[in-house]
């Protein structure tokens, strides 16, 4: 399912009406600052546009990103207004362009000082510089594949047994810069996924991932897998299975595919994935609580930081071993 701003492009590159200019299209009449779906002929560049009523500003900001071209234009239909134009540059990036400006809009929504609206697009273009960046590599290395994929098995079970997409996809916050992967009502999920060969060990990324004093409850999910050859159960398998669990729900496909782009996973590099396949081993549920192995923040000398350790699990932590039934007891309201 294309995003809307995609299919208005496509919309605008089939017609054969406009030879020269710029072309737009309101992308909602509700929003406070009027923000359009634009295409800039006679070379067919993908753009979003915003009205203001500034007529100078600092465009180095957006410039600075190279895939993307930014002018402020004069609005012939509205005197005294401006039109902030961003272009596409790299048409290679447009799918990855369209889930960005999708999500950029909503993130404008509701704000009607001009000021923030700069303020907001600007922030947004530092991340989606790093993100294009992430896109024109060969795709995520193979502990990042694995880190994705135990995180996607988690979302699938959570929404087949909660019957609630929307809801499962609103508490998976480790693609929107989330410390731990899944959470809600101050009810935390960590997943952690290994492989075969060393399916005991887990490796935690900093001292807050496993700190419980800040949440009423901190559960962490373990899935140990086994690499092979093969497409049988692959990361775009699961991701397609997904798909087609959130159904014909439009808004849930735009947000599902801008959590997989933040953690740089794009359409165009599928084949990297393509024959590497999973085999799911073992999985269970921890209640990291009282003498849990791990590093607190309170346990770290003053001046210490950006801690990185590793767990090994054994008889030590199977005391502490829980079930979904009662994660999804705690986390779901």
């Amino acid at each position: 399912m294309k995003p809307m701003i995609e299919q208005i492009w496509e919309e605008f590159e089939n017609n054969q009406t406009t030879k020269v200019g710029i072309a737009f299209r309101s992308y909602s009449p509700e929003f406070p600052i009027d923000c359009f779906v634009a295409m800039q002929f006679p070379v067919k560049s993908r753009c979003i546009a915003f009205r203001i009523s500034l007529q100078t500003i600092d465009l180095s900001p957006f410039n600075a990103l190279q895939d993307i071209n930014a002018e402020l234009i004069e609005d012939h239909v509205n005197e005294g207004k401006s039109l902030l134009v961003l272009g596409l540059s790299d048409t290679s990036l447009s799918s990855i362009f369209a889930v960005l400006c999708e999500d950029l809009f909503q993130s404008v929504a509701e704000i009607e000082s001009e000021v923030v609206l700069l303020q907001t697009l600007q922030n947004r273009f530092l991340k989606w510089k790093e993100l294009f960046l992430l896109a024109k590599t060969t795709g995520l290395s193979p502990e990042k594949q694995i880190g994705l994929f135990g995180e996607l098995y988690l979302l699938k079970t959570l929404i087949v047994t909660t019957q609630n997409p929307e809801f499962c996809l609103d508490i998976w916050v480790g693609p929107d810069g989330g410390i731990r992967d899944f959470e809600n009502n101050n009810i935390a999920i960590e997943v952690k996924t290994s492989q075969s060969h060393n399916h005991q060990k887990i490796r935690i990324s900093s001292e807050r991932q496993l700190d419980s004093s800040l949440l009423d409850n901190l559960f962490l999910f373990h899935l140990s897998l086994e690499k092979r050859n093969g497409d049988e159960y692959s990361l775009n398998s699961i991701i397609q299975e997904l798909y087609e669990l959130l159904g014909e729900e439009f808004l849930l496909h735009n947000v599902f595919k801008r959590k997989l782009t933040n953690v740089g996973y794009f359409e165009h590099q599928r084949d990297h994935y393509q024959k590497i396949s999973y085999l799911v081993r073992d999985e269970n549920f921890y209640l990291v609580k009282d003498k849990f192995p791990r590093i607190e923040e309170h346990d770290l000398l003053k001046g210490v930081g950006d801690v990185k350790y590793s767990i090994i699990l054994s008889a030590e932590t199977e005391k502490y071993k829980t079930d979904l039934t009662n994660v999804l007891q705690n986390i779901v309201p």
